[in-house]
């Protein structure tokens, strides 16, 4: 087993800290995480159309008619890591993601489009993440 010396705490849990000396913002990222579902869900080659909303505009249903799943990745893994990246530093597609959840344990086809277009999403922003704006005062934006 290699072990390895983490030097923060947010290393350890993923997530990475930035801090904006001019702005004083702290904004959280998890590329590590990001970069893992691209892979997993088989987007890792370049060539995917990039799409700049993580749902699509047509609600997602059970489906039960429709064309079983390709098996191409592991369905329930990824649904698993997108939650834990929403509930963290990605909060815009929790949405996507909790729609995605509901067919864990039998997804079709269109289920798992749907988990590649978040996939694609995620490719395309990957650079962003969670801006706080510490303050002295308890207020939420």
């Amino acid at each position: 087993m290699d072990l390895e010396q983490e030097h923060e705490v947010a290393g350890f849990l993923g997530v990475n800290l930035e801090k904006d000396e001019v702005t004083d913002h702290l904004e959280m990222r998890q590329d590590g995480l990001v970069d893992r579902v691209i892979e997993s869900i088989g987007l890792d080659n370049g060539m995917a159309k990039v799409k700049y909303t993580p749902a699509d505009g047509t609600p997602l249903v059970k489906d039960e008619d429709g064309e079983p799943a390709s098996g191409q990745f592991s369905y329930s893994s990824v649904v698993g890591m997108l939650l834990y990246l929403s509930g963290h530093t990605r909060p815009e597609i929790t949405y996507a993601v909790n729609c995605c959840a509901r067919y864990m344990f039998n997804p079709r086809l269109s289920h798992e489009k749907a988990l590649k277009r978040i996939g694609r999403y995620l490719k395309a922003t990957r650079d962003k993440g969670l801006i706080m704006r510490p303050s002295n005062e308890f207020k939420v934006d």
